[in-house]
């Protein structure tokens, strides 16, 4: 814990935002995996659960949709309770559940990026202060003491390989939970256009 304490108070002021970046980070992120992981059902074992029991019992086809299919479940289910209408206001409630799900697929992505693009600013700020800190040791004692000189280089270098560090996870969570999400939304449309054509006869 000592050493912990040590390299944060090593690091300088700027230290305190990045870890506070990086709590948020990690924060996010557990939030987004088990959120994708709940939204994200197997369209195929869906769509075949459909198939063989929509036709004998439309009630538990929906609710079985809405308990276990996720984004893709909560669009089959809106698909379904539209089956009395034509092709196309079927589709048109989908693609309407489709957009609701949008905005929490996407959700805390936005903030994920920020902190990934201001982390190595601040790193870089800490590294400027640093380097501030060590001209001005140089500048009152000379080189005859390089101690002080240092301890600002010091500062700078961790300040800037924590701000790079954290960076480099957010841009990690960031693009997995993107492609994640882009999953989801491509699942959404194929198997959508699966349910419209099997309720509708359009394909054999």
């Amino acid at each position: 814990m000592n050493t912990v304490a040590q390299f944060i108070h090593g690091g300088g002021v700027m230290m305190y935002p990045l870890i506070l970046c990086s709590i948020i980070l990690i924060a996010l992120a557990i939030e987004r995996f088990v959120m994708l992981r709940r939204a994200n059902g197997d369209g195929d074992d869906l769509l075949d659960y459909v198939k063989a029991n929509y036709s004998a019992n439309p009630g538990e086809a929906v609710a079985y949709c809405d308990k276990h299919g996720g984004s893709l479940g909560r669009v089959f289910s809106r698909g379904l309770k539209n089956t009395d209408r034509s092709s196309d206001a079927i589709e048109m409630a989908m693609e309407q559940e489709a957009s609701n799900e949008l905005p929490t697929l996407d959700a805390n992505l936005p903030i994920i990026k920020t902190i990934t693009n201001i982390s190595p600013l601040l790193g870089l700020l800490g590294t400027i202060a640093g380097m501030i800190q060590s001209f001005r040791a140089a500048a009152e004692v000379g080189l005859s003491n390089p101690t002080q000189i240092l301890g600002g280089i010091s500062e700078a270098l961790i300040s800037t390989a924590t701000g790079i560090s954290i960076a480099v996870l957010g841009f990690i969570f960031y693009n997995y939970f993107a492609n994640q999400s882009k999953k989801i939304v491509e699942d959404i449309e194929f198997y959508g256009a699966e349910l419209v054509n099997f309720l509708t006869d359009r394909v054999k």
